[in-house]
């Protein structure tokens, strides 16, 4: 079995009924701050009884209070949370009787209510259930038998395997001694006992022993005297683990395990990161301990595992939870920041929150319901490396074909809007694209086809109808060329036949996407760009700059930077794009475009078909 749903309804930022569904082994739950990702594992704290961190129940400031409402009023009636659990075996059925679903037996449901009111103690009325009849009596025995351990996102990992009762450390040791014989008496225990009554023998001790005798019947006299020994206080198995503490060496390498004890060193001297693995490796060990006989499901729940670990052990970390998961049979849910864990594992593990609007409850999705099919799903778990994976956390997606349009376009966009500023003054328009949280990715080449699937909202079927699917609810435009043929000196007025095999998007997407667009051009990007206004002398300057050989190609820039181009014909304009696009290296030539474009004084004009991709953004 495992926990495949959980809706939460008044419960911190969600207002409405909010359900995210999960699969076994790892789940990645990814978005911005704010999105409720804390929330969903802390709903699945609640109704779990996750106890570690001392959760004792929620309080008043837990229940939703809408965004337009005083910080300190009443909020939502109730708290209700519901979880269902899925793929259930014969044995499972049989001992989850009583949380079973009526038509689907392979389903288990656990519900928990939690009352806005306070009693005379100050807690809250709480009622928990399974399946959907809430007059039974509630067996506690079963949602024991689901463990569930959470791993905070600002762990202290150094002073959870310290040694003392209930830490880490002895949970698990504990847990080991329960596998074996728990009637015969530990190993430890018979050594324990063997070497107090070699202690006893030993000289210092037996004076130490003698003097602290002989001063307390000096003190208090024979009548009302008590007995002293030295000795180990603790030689029961919990009482000796508790005692115990975890130390480290380092794996250097070709220097491999240290066997000399007194190499190991002291938690406080090792770094934040690999205590925070030391730490892990420790619950999971846990986990791995249980009693498969008593503990029915395993739910590890972990918060920001990146932090303090490099990008490289950020990715080794994930891919062996992903493991741990398959081979134990553990379900993981994760929450992450870090793009470079949501490029480094399966897209299907990967769980959007996403926040539309301040004070609405955040929209989930679920990436593998976003309509792929296996092509695209392969291509996106190969491309959405740790530079496109930031789209994950965006608020808007502007998507480019190459490096030229990413580098350049980043420096167009303040020009853009400041121009729609002045034509629009009712609105008000940021400056740059950074401060709207949209990101420009750049997918080296015209894969907009399988990067768009995310964000559409629909699949295209074979017989070329459209069916409604899943989709990451934020803004996205993506800007390709034309790609007429290469000898094409295309205008306004005199447009030519594109031959990018992407172009059938654009109307695909005006008819079924709400939040989705994808914009094109006469030519090319920079052919286009040299069409528009004077930008040709800005351009041929730049060219300029970067043309070291006096000769024929030198002539003419300097003749297309003294050119008065408002003057010309379009098709003279067109003859000069087209000879610039045949003399520049794209990616010096974009970098030095960028420059020249980041200066103040500089006058430039914007194809409108950027324009437009810019506008679906911001707009």
């Amino acid at each position: 079995m495992y926990l495949s749903s959980i809706k939460i309804k008044g419960y911190k930022v969600f207002n409405q009924e909010f359900t995210v569904n999960l699969n076994s082994g790892l789940n990645i739950l990814v978005g911005e701050n704010g999105s409720g990702k804390s929330t969903v594992i802390d709903a699945i704290r609640l109704i779990l009884l996750e106890d570690e961190y001392g959760r004792s129940g929620v309080d008043a400031s837990d229940f939703h209070r809408p965004i337009d409402q005083p910080a300190k009023s009443k909020g939502a009636g109730k708290i209700e949370i519901r979880t269902e659990f899925d793929s259930l075996n014969d044995d499972e059925q049989v001992a989850y009787l009583p949380w079973l679903n009526i038509n689907i037996p392979t389903k288990a449901i656990l519900n928990l209510s939690i009352e806005n009111k306070e009693d005379a103690r100050g807690k809250f009325k709480r009622k928990i259930w399974g399946n959907e009849s809430e007059s039974g009596l509630f067996e506690w025995e079963l949602l024991n038998r689901i463990a569930c351990i959470y791993l905070p996102p600002l762990r202290d990992a150094e002073d959870k395997l310290k040694a003392y009762k209930g830490s880490r450390l002895a949970r698990l040791l504990k847990n080991l001694k329960k596998a074996e014989n728990p009637d015969e008496l530990h190993p430890l225990e018979k050594k324990f006992a063997a070497f107090n009554k070699d202690l006893l023998r030993d000289n210092s001790i037996k004076s130490a022993n003698k003097s602290i005798q002989e001063n307390l019947v000096k003190s208090v006299g024979h009548i009302f005297g008590q007995d002293a020994s030295i000795q180990f206080s603790e030689i029961n198995f919990d009482r000796i683990v508790e005692r115990l503490k975890l130390l480290f060496y380092p794996l250097l390498p070709g220097n491999g395990a240290s066997r000399e004890l007194n190499m190991f060193r002291e938690l406080e001297e090792n770094s934040l990161g690999f205590n925070n693995i030391l730490y892990l490796a420790t619950i999971l060990a846990e986990l791995e301990g249980l009693d498969n006989l008593k503990t029915s499901h395993k739910v590890l729940l972990i918060e920001e595992p990146e932090a303090h670990l490099h990008p490289q052990l950020q990715i080794r970390l994930l891919q062996f939870l992903n493991e741990k998961a398959q081979e134990d049979n553990i379900q993981i849910i994760v929450t992450t920041h870090s793009p470079t864990l949501a490029a480094s594992i399966d897209i299907n593990t990967l769980k959007i929150l996403t926040v539309k609007k301040a004070g609405e409850s955040p929209v989930y999705t679920s990436i593998s319901q976003c309509g792929f099919d296996n092509d695209t799903k392969n291509f996106l778990q190969r491309w959405l490396d740790i530079t496109k994976s930031i789209l994950l956390f965006a608020k808007g997606v502007l998507m480019v074909e190459g490096i030229a349009e990413a580098l350049v376009i980043k420096e167009l966009t303040p020009y853009i809007l400041r121009k729609l500023a002045i034509d629009n003054p009712a609105k008000k328009y940021l400056k740059d694209l950074e401060e709207y949280g949209i990101s420009i990715i750049n997918l080296n080449g015209i894969y907009f086809r399988h990067f768009m699937t995310l964000f559409q909202g629909y699949s295209k079927n074979e017989d070329g109808s459209f069916e409604k699917k899943d989709y990451i609810p934020i803004k996205c435009s993506g800007l390709t060329d034309n790609d007429p043929d290469t000898a094409a000196k295309p205008t306004a007025q005199n447009p030519a036949a594109g031959k990018n095999h992407q172009l059938y998007m654009i109307q695909d997407l005006e008819n079924n996407s709400q939040i989705c667009r994808l914009f094109s051009n006469l030519k090319t990007f920079e052919y286009d760009l040299a069409l528009a206004g004077n930008n040709l002398i800005v351009m041929a300057e730049v060219q300029l700059s970067l043309t070291t050989t006096n000769g024929p190609i030198k002539t003419q820039l300097k003749q297309y930077v003294q050119t008065n181009w408002s003057q010309k014909t379009l098709q003279e304009k067109a003859d000069a794009a087209f000879w610039l696009l045949e003399h520049i290296d794209k990616g010096e030539f974009a970098q030095q475009l960028a420059q020249r474009l980041s200066e103040s004084n500089t006058v430039f004009t914007i194809p409108e078909y950027i324009v437009n991709a810019i506008k679906w953004l911001v707009d």
